[in-house]
């Protein structure tokens, strides 16, 4: 590999990230990618998968705060899901552009596997793992990734490449120290437990309900909202 030409690639493709409107870029070689269950390592869908570009856009924080929040949160996270989607697609055509193969994955739906007794979903790729594994943060006991630049206030979308980008250094920062229980404890569905993962059957009967007309809305980010990272990094 020319590391040269590869590190002009990086940068460059960081940058147009950047310009798509991604807040965060991460590159994360395919060896972190090791734990992952068979079937849905990057390479299981794309074989000659070398390198994932995982990008973070953020959340506004007023919006976990408006009096309107059900309504304002909901269109905050549909409109920003679509952007990511965008982002993907655009970053792979760039890619492609430049002589390698990209694949999008998509920020949330459509996914393929879906347990309807548990009602558990699951992507082809875990966006919040491939985005600790490129160095953007770590997860937290809510299960959400933390940032030291925005605490878990973002969407995260990836894009599985064949060029062989330099990866990023993890995060190593202390974002969600082992005493903090603040979400697991504001969480009103009992759907966190510290572990690796939510209980989606409990929390999806409580985070989305109806309103008038029928709209479905988040009702609840709890756990999103009562997390202290972002403010305990800018406190030093």
């Amino acid at each position: 590999m020319n590391t040269e030409r590869d590190n002009s690639f990086k940068a460059e493709l960081k940058e147009h990230a950047r310009r798509l409107g991604a807040d965060l870029v991460g590159i994360a070689p395919m060896e972190r990618f090791a734990p992952a269950p068979d079937g849905y390592k990057p390479t299981d869908f794309m074989p000659s998968a070398r390198s994932v570009v995982v990008m973070a856009r953020k959340l506004p924080e007023a919006a976990l705060e408006s009096r309107h929040r059900f309504t304002v949160y909901t269109m905050v996270n549909i409109d920003t899901l679509k952007r990511m989607d965008h982002l993907a697609l655009d970053l792979a055509n760039f890619i492609e552009s430049r002589g390698g193969r990209a694949l999008p994955i998509p920020a949330d739906e459509p996914y393929t596997y879906w347990d309807e007794e548990n009602r558990r979903g699951m992507g082809e790729l875990s966006h919040r793992h491939a985005a600790a594994a490129a160095g953007l943060g770590v997860l937290g006991r809510n299960t959400l990734l933390i940032t030291p630049q925005y605490g878990n206030r973002v969407l995260l979308v990836s894009v599985v490449t064949d060029r062989e980008i330099e990866p990023d250094p993890l995060v190593t920062l202390e974002l969600c120290p082992a005493k903090c229980r603040l979400c697991l404890d504001a969480c009103p569905a009992g759907a966190l437990d510290g572990g690796p993962s939510v209980a989606q059957k409990k929390c999806r009967e409580v985070c989305q309900s109806k309103v008038s007309k029928g709209h479905s809305v988040y009702s609840c980010w709890e756990c999103r909202r009562v997390c202290p990272a972002r403010a305990r990094v800018n406190s030093g």
